[in-house]
């Protein structure tokens, strides 16, 4: 499979490490020695760095993408995280509403990768369960975005995928304020761990657990202690790192907003009359003074 990430070649393991409890629970000593980490949605609202501060891909979704890619920028900016891709979650069938999202994808977000189009579209029998769940079966339940970055690390060919983080068999899944953030869409539990028996089934994928007290050990196994001497200095943010996502300035956030009412037809039916009187008087002068 051809890699697109970007920032060197990959490891041979990855971290996927997603906003749950256990987030502050890891056993360094059952990761190996060299990773790539990946996170997913407001990541940045922990205390200290988890999973230190460079990153090779986080992920968002597309209804706070805009905010999202901005805020990403900030934090790289202020020297706070090394990012080194920023993945919009998007589907094939499912994401189909979102063609005016898409149509303008490379000018608003050119840094940015479209998920699927750079990594999930590889995943063919995966993409085509879930096309067939959403189109034939009517099912709004949605992966949680830590799923889908797992799923494009099984795309990109990691050997080992390690998590940590991945608390959605809990009641209470954000250690940041006891809801899951940013997942807008409905969500089971059970669909996430079918997605997961689905990668490792079909494509062979080796996921396993770092957090001895995580609810997800029920279903993934928890790996055995690779490094006892293994250690992480966790290092804790500072008062004025950024912890909220944030947003460019008003007039900025009414263009990109801009594109999706230029695309309603109604809209353009408006503004179309009310350009009439405008336009015919220009003709008129214009055949008058010929």
């Amino acid at each position: 499979m051809q890699i697109r990430l970007k920032g060197g070649a990959l490891k041979n393991a990855v971290l996927v490490a997603g906003n749950g409890p256990s987030l502050k629970k890891i056993d360094y000593a059952r990761l190996p020695s060299e990773y790539d980490v990946f996170r997913s949605n407001q990541f940045y609202t922990e205390d200290k760095y988890y999973t230190g501060k460079k990153i090779k891909a986080i992920f968002h979704t597309v209804d706070f993408f805009f905010d999202e890619y901005f805020t990403s920028h900030e934090m790289v900016k202020n020297n706070e995280y090394q990012i080194e891709n920023i993945v919009c979650k998007m589907y094939n069938f499912a994401s189909r509403k979102e063609k005016i999202f898409q149509e303008n994808f490379k000018f608003f977000f050119p840094s940015a990768l479209n998920g699927y189009d750079n990594f999930f579209y590889k995943l063919k029998e995966l993409s085509a369960k879930v096309d067939f769940d959403a189109c034939y079966l009517g099912s709004r339940i949605e992966m949680l975005t830590g799923t889908y970055a797992i799923a494009c690390a099984v795309a990109c060919g990691y050997k080992e995928i390690y998590i940590a983080g991945m608390d959605f068999c809990d009641e209470i899944y954000s250690y940041a304020d006891g809801r899951n953030i940013d997942e807008c869409c409905l969500h089971h539990a059970n669909y996430d761990i079918e997605i997961l028996n689905f990668l490792r089934d079909v494509y062979n994928a080796k996921i396993f657990s770092v957090c001895p007290d995580s609810s997800i050990n029920k279903y993934i196994l928890l790996h055995d202690v690779q490094n006892p001497s293994k250690t992480l200095e966790i290092e804790t943010k500072s008062q004025n790192s950024i912890k909220t996502r944030l947003m460019p300035n008003k007039n900025l956030r009414n263009r990109y907003k801009r594109i999706y009412l230029e695309a309603n037809p109604f809209i353009n039916l408006f503004y179309g009359f009310l350009r009439t009187p405008r336009a015919l008087k220009h003709y008129l002068s214009s055949k008058f003074y010929r």
